[in-house]
């Protein structure tokens, strides 16, 4: 299991605003979705990932200078949950 990375990139003259999954077994980009808040478009792009490198797992996340961080917690179910990290301190 390995921990995934989104972070924003704004829109520039010649793309628009998107969000990046990454993590080592590859990454995927996304367009921002303005119908959504952050926090979702972050969950989206990383369920995107996921199904892209066809693993299947329960990921939490948080944000983090500005990037979101998710780490799987098992294999079982194709599920994302999110948590604010000033809600856990």
């Amino acid at each position: 299991m390995q921990a995934i990375r989104t972070r924003y990139h704004g829109a520039t003259n010649t793309r628009g605003a998107r969000i990046t999954a990454t993590c080592e077994g590859g990454s995927v980009q996304m367009s921002y979705d303005y119908s959504l808040d952050a926090e979702p478009n972050h969950r989206k792009a990383v369920e995107l990932l996921l199904k892209r490198l066809g693993w299947v797992a329960v990921y939490q996340g948080g944000q983090f200078g500005g990037d979101y961080y998710w780490v799987g917690q098992s294999a079982w179910t194709p599920e994302t949950r999110s948590t604010d990290v000033s809600e856990a301190a």
